[in-house]
C-alpha cells in the first residue's frame, strides 16, 4: 500500500486563451446510484478524477434534469470539509422542478426525499482542449441525498413548486469529470445513458 502524497503539479495561473468562466448548462442528468454498474466503471488511464465510462445496470435508465432561466441550478457548490484525519468535500446540487400535480409528486418528489443519486451537470466552461471539463459527476462517492425541500405555492423563484437541495458529504475529491475522450463522444455517452442499459 503506497503512500498518499499531495503535492501541487502545475502552476497556478490564468489560462488566457481560455479563460475561466462561470454558469451551468440548462440541461443535466439524474441517476439513481442503485442503477450504476460500479465494478464496470472506468477512470482515464492518466487522471484519477476523470470517469472515462459510466454503465449502468440492465434495463436501467438516466434522467433529464431541465432548469429554465437565465442562472440554472442557482446555489449548487462545492466546498472544503475539514476533517480529524483527512479533509473531504461537500457537494451541492440545487433545482427546482418544473412541474407539479400527482404523477411528479409520485414519480419524482417521493423519491427525491429518500433516494440516493448520481448528477451530472455541464459546466458553461468547457475547457477547449476537448472540452474535459465540460461534464463533471456529483455524488459518485457517497450519493446525493436530500438534505433540504420547500414548497412555497407563492414563490417567484419557483413559480409555486418545489426547490431541493441534494447533497453529497465525505467525497474524497474536489470534483470528478466525465470525459470519453472528446466533447462530442461525451455526449453520445450523456444520450446513452438516457436511453438506458439494455444489455
Amino acid at each position: 500500500m503506497g503512500k498518499c502524497e499531495y503535492l501541487i503539479a502545475q502552476a497556478i495561473t490564468e489560462n488566457c486563451d481560455d479563460p475561466l468562466v462561470k454558469g451551468l448548462e440548462k440541461r443535466g442528468i439524474i441517476i439513481n446510484r442503485d442503477d450504476v454498474d460500479f465494478g464496470s466503471v472506468e477512470f482515464a488511464a492518466d487522471k484519477s478524477n476523470v470517469v472515462s465510462a459510466l454503465p449502468l445496470l440492465s434495463g436501467k435508465k438516466a434522467f433529464e434534469i431541465y432548469q429554465p432561466g437565465n442562472t440554472p441550478f442557482t446555489g449548487s457548490n462545492s466546498a472544503l470539509a475539514t476533517g480529524t484525519n483527512r479533509n473531504t468535500f461537500t457537494h451541492q446540487i440545487v433545482m427546482y422542478i418544473p412541474d407539479s400535480g400527482p404523477d411528479v409528486a409520485e414519480s419524482i418528489i417521493d423519491p427525491l426525499a429518500n433516494g440516493s443519486f448520481l448528477v451530472i451537470l455541464e459546466n458553461k466552461f468547457k475547457k477547449m482542449q476537448g472540452g474535459a471539463a465540460a461534464f463533471e459527476i456529483y455524488g459518485f462517492y457517497q450519493g446525493l441525498v436530500a438534505n433540504a425541500a420547500t414548497l412555497d405555492k407563492y414563490s417567484d423563484d419557483t413559480n409555486g413548486g418545489w426547490s431541493f437541495t441534494l447533497q453529497e458529504a465525505g467525497s474524497p475529491k474536489s470534483a470528478l469529470y466525465l470525459f470519453a475522450e472528446t466533447y462530442a463522444a461525451t455526449k453520445t455517452l450523456i444520450e446513452t445513458l438516457l436511453k438506458g442499459a439494455t444489455e
